[in-house]
């Protein structure tokens, strides 16, 4: 089922949730809301589940409105952060909810749940675990019933909100891996909250960057770091250093007074080369410390009063040998400039950098 929001916004008191949001989920995909805390990515999660109402804007399912009608009546199905699994029951009986509480009518018989039941345990790798309680599961062991429970009732659409966000880091990578897989298998469209930059571009068919209640950028995982399309966006996205600078002749060139400044200039801390003795266009700095993290070495440079931050290959850390106090110079590879308002209509790519 496809999901469309047209003109989403959504107030709390003075504080605005959500700014005009439109946004298109083709069915079958996988799409993360990605942002900070307070950017409005759960309020609009809940909107599209029914569980909050907009003050203004459509939300369309397969092209039907579905603005107005109730959350039961949406064929959604929801993964909260904290599980919220039932205590009492076991594990069997919490997956089997949402088929128990369905109306005479449309409930299955007893036989059909158990079936159904326990193929989804199978399908989450938990059939083995089905007459034990909550309290008597690991974390990941949890939140895997609760999206077992979320899919027992065949949603159309299925929303997860910071699924992972309770779990220490390695059991949140095996599930990463392991929601990407069962996605392909079933190929529910799904939305999912975080504010995990490398979960959203690891598990997302498409990223929606949101910040302030508005959309910043949408597109693949490699669109969106490759090419952002704004300063939030590019900084949001990983590691960066930030240059005030004025472009000149196709050129970046670092501002040396805060009244000739026009634009920002960002550089990838991989995206600069260090050298002993001195780089073309490059720059004097010191070394102020050095962090072996797994296969990459982190530089802290000191140039003027700036800290510029520097990731190196163990290889090349080991060739460079630097030291805490030693001289040397850098050059970045590769910049982004964004424009100011008011001097380009587009974001545009510099390759040359002058200091």
């Amino acid at each position: 089922m496809s999901i469309e929001i047209r003109n989403i916004s959504k107030r709390f008191g003075n504080f605005v949730a959500l700014d005009n949001i439109n946004l298109d989920i083709p069915t079958g995909e996988l799409v993360a809301l990605l942002g900070p805390s307070g950017c409005g990515k759960t309020t609009l999660l809940r909107i599209i589940a029914g569980m909050e109402s907009a003050d203004g804007g459509e939300v369309l399912f397969s092209g039907a409105e579905a603005t107005h009608l109730h959350a039961r009546e949406r064929q959604v199905g929801f993964v909260f952060q904290h599980y919220a699994l039932f205590r009492h029951m076991t594990v069997f009986e919490n997956v089997a909810f949402g088929l128990r509480v369905k109306s005479r009518k449309e409930r299955p018989s007893d036989a059909e749940i158990r079936r159904r039941v326990m193929e989804l345990l199978g399908l989450v790798q938990l059939d083995w675990l089905a007459d034990r309680y909550p309290s008597q599961l690991s974390g990941g062991q949890r939140q895997r019933i609760a999206l077992a429970r979320a899919l027992a009732v065949e949603p159309k659409v299925l929303l997860l909100d910071e699924p992972f966000g309770a779990l220490d880091t390695k059991v949140r990578k095996e599930l990463r891996r392991w929601l990407r897989r069962l996605h392909d298998e079933m190929h529910i469209s799904s939305v999912f909250v975080t504010h995990d930059q490398e979960e959203a571009l690891e598990v997302a068919d498409r990223v929606v960057v949101m910040n302030h209640g508005r959309v910043e950028q949408i597109g693949s995982p490699d669109e969106v770091y490759s090419s952002p399309a704004s300063p939030f966006v590019y900084q949001f996205l990983g590691n960066v250093n930030v240059f005030h600078s004025r472009v000149q002749g196709g050129y970046a060139e670092v501002a040396r007074s805060e009244s000739t400044e026009k634009t920002t200039a960002f550089v990838r801390p991989h995206d600069i080369d260090i050298a002993h003795q001195p780089l073309e266009g490059g720059l004097q700095a010191t070394v102020q410390h050095v962090h072996p993290i797994g296969p990459v070495v982190r530089v802290e440079l000191q140039h003027e009063s700036e800290i510029v931050e520097v990731e190196l290959s163990r290889e090349r850390h080991e060739a460079l040998q630097l030291i805490a106090g030693q001289a040397v110079w850098f050059r970045p590879r590769q910049i982004k400039v964004f424009e100011k308002p008011g001097l380009s209509r587009s974001t545009r790519e510099k390759q040359a950098f002058l200091f």
